[in-house]
């Protein structure tokens, strides 16, 4: 029974994940200019807060999307930000443009199948990420291994 419903519940993730990487991909165009209102209110000074904390050389960023924390980032900092969906990581990687300096490495990538070498980040930030994420909040607890 438990071994039923483990593979069931793979399989559910992953429709919900290529359900999730779709509606990304579809909505990318747009996706900055829909946030702008919230982004302008209240959502750019806790991304400033937030990376305040950031501590150590390298950073895991976990749904970097098109790239809303690159301002935030401090400098000097080597990043590997990763994304599920494609169409998302273009807009990022147009963004990085205007970060000459900036080292980031861009991938795609699945949260839920991370494909790192543990511990190898001293900080791992995710915003606005778990609640697009079949496993939810126990992502965090993945998270604390890199």
């Amino acid at each position: 029974m438990n071994r039923e419903r483990s593979s069931s519940q793979r399989e559910i993730s992953e429709v919900e994940t290529r359900k999730t990487r779709s509606r990304y991909d579809r909505i990318s165009p747009v996706y900055d200019l829909f946030e702008s209102l919230a982004e302008r209110s209240k959502i750019s000074s806790w991304r400033r807060l937030l990376f305040q904390q950031v501590e150590g050389p390298t950073m895991l960023e976990v749904g970097v999307g098109t790239g809303k924390n690159f301002p935030y980032y401090p400098p000097g900092l080597e990043v590997t930000a990763i994304d599920l969906s494609e169409g998302m990581l273009s807009r990022a990687r147009k963004k990085l443009a205007n970060y000459p300096s900036a080292r980031i490495n861009l991938r795609i990538m699945d949260v839920q199948k991370l494909d790192l070498e543990e511990g190898s980040f001293d900080t791992a930030v995710a915003t606005f990420v778990f609640c697009s994420v079949s496993l939810g909040l126990s992502g965090n607890y993945t998270l604390y291994r890199y």
